[in-house]
């Protein structure tokens, strides 16, 4: 048992108004651990949060602590915890989605859409979105929800496992081959890490609509540019591929004009894998996606991913050290997100670290 009755975290208060606080330690359930918190991620989600733009939804109330994209090490482990093998010193990262193991969703494996969503009182939890998160020197989780880091690993790079996990699904559910073509949508942290993951399952081409600093860190990890403020991507894509278009596009961007542009870049009977989330729907191409047998794919988080990645990491497949721009103490937050926001001096993956730089 730890002997600590405070610790320091971030609490979001309302929209834009939060501050670093003492709040209670937290105590486990019986199948959860806590964690001392290494390292935590801004992710492209946490602005949206802190900003108030998913009232009532994401967090459901306040006060609330966000952050999902981390890493630390057990101080202690619930009794069912403990006997699942889950022990004091075990370094962990984990995910946001921890589904309630009953219903049907997630009886098929698909515990990112749980039927029980929202229902903490049923097991339901998702980290740092309604469930207190990692912006935390400590870090209360279910093991359904982390995944043991080797000790080749430091933690700091394993707090990327979830939105790199992320990055693989949205790549797997295109369906895309070895050799095949392939069109990102969008340079952000989910399309540069898709282009790192779309690398390793053996793409052809891969090609990357974006612009900025960010789309200049595509050509440098492998990708084919084009520059959306440029030149129109549809053509763009058109002319280097024959007229033919792209078999497996992933859509990165979340904007309704990339989600119609993606639909429109696709080959006949080709899939267009989607993990941006518009502000607004967008107007689909339907008929041309009919007569073309074009599917649009939905993909929420990870499921089943995260072990992936991490060997993906282990045996050298993947390189986020080029991602990896900035670290900041918890303390820092204030900066560390307007940093991450601004994009400031090439910022990518920003870092921030509860229990201080080491």
């Amino acid at each position: 048992m730890m002997n600590v009755n405070e610790m320091n975290a971030l609490v979001l208060k309302g929209a834009r108004n939060f501050s670093i606080e003492k709040v209670s330690f937290p105590v486990p359930d019986s199948d959860e651990v806590i964690c001392q918190v290494d390292t935590t991620y801004i992710c492209g989600t946490d602005p949206h949060i802190i900003a108030g733009d998913f009232p009532n939804f994401w967090p459901t109330e306040f006060p609330f602590i966000p952050g999902h994209e981390w890493s630390g090490i057990i101080v202690e482990a619930g009794p069912k915890a403990f006997k699942l093998g889950w022990k004091q010193g075990d370094r962990v990262c984990g995910i946001s989605h921890c589904g309630c193991g009953y219903c049907e969703m997630c009886q098929k494996g698909r515990y990112n859409i749980c039927l029980n969503y929202g229902h903490e009182e049923r097991g339901h939890r998702q980290y740092g979105h309604y469930t207190p998160g990692a912006y935390a020197q400590y870090m209360r989780t279910s093991v359904k929800s982390i995944f043991r880091v080797p000790d080749s690993m430091s933690l700091e790079y394993a707090a990327c496992v979830d939105p790199l996990s992320i990055a693989l699904y949205t790549v797997k559910r295109s369906r895309m081959q070895p050799g095949d073509d392939v069109l990102i949508l969008g340079t952000g942290p989910q399309g540069l890490m898709a282009i790192l993951c779309a690398k390793a399952l053996g793409a052809g081409r891969i090609f990357a609509a974006g612009s900025g600093e960010r789309l200049n860190k595509a050509e440098k990890l492998g990708a084919i540019p084009i520059n959306y403020l440029d030149f129109d991507v549809v053509e763009s894509v058109k002319s280097m591929t024959n007229g033919k278009g792209i078999p497996a596009v992933l859509e990165c961007a979340g904007t309704s004009q990339s989600i119609q542009q993606a639909c429109l870049s696709a080959a006949k009977g080709g899939v267009v894998s989607v993990i941006g989330i518009p502000h607004s729907d967008p107007t689909l191409p339907l008929k041309h996606m009919v007569l073309n047998e074009i599917e649009l794919i939905g993909n929420r988080a990870n499921p089943n991913t995260a072990q992936e990645a991490i060997d993906l990491l282990l045996n050298n497949r993947v390189d986020l050290q080029p991602l990896m721009t900035h670290r900041f103490a918890l303390t820092e937050f204030k900066t560390a997100l307007d940093t991450y926001e601004k994009r400031k001096d090439g910022a990518i993956k920003v870092a921030v670290k509860p229990n201080g730089m080491n």
